[in-house]
């Protein structure tokens, strides 16, 4: 992509010279970045309690 001297998204000029390379300015970049959600993972716990599966075993009332 080309530098651009404005905004491809708002159209405000752009001042930075980091700003023309990428093509939008830190607000409307900040705007239409994917979201990135966190992974999801299960706790480090060894795979079985006082000989049954963990799945088995009650919450606590910590957990």
């Amino acid at each position: 992509m080309a530098e651009s001297p404005r905004c491809t998204v708002c159209g405000r000029t752009l001042r930075d010279p980091a700003s023309r390379a990428r093509g939008t300015g830190p607000v409307c970049e900040r705007k239409t970045r994917p979201v990135r959600l966190p992974a999801t993972r299960r706790p480090a716990l060894p795979p079985y309690v006082d000989g049954r599966p963990v799945d088995d075993v009650p919450a606590s009332p910590l957990f």
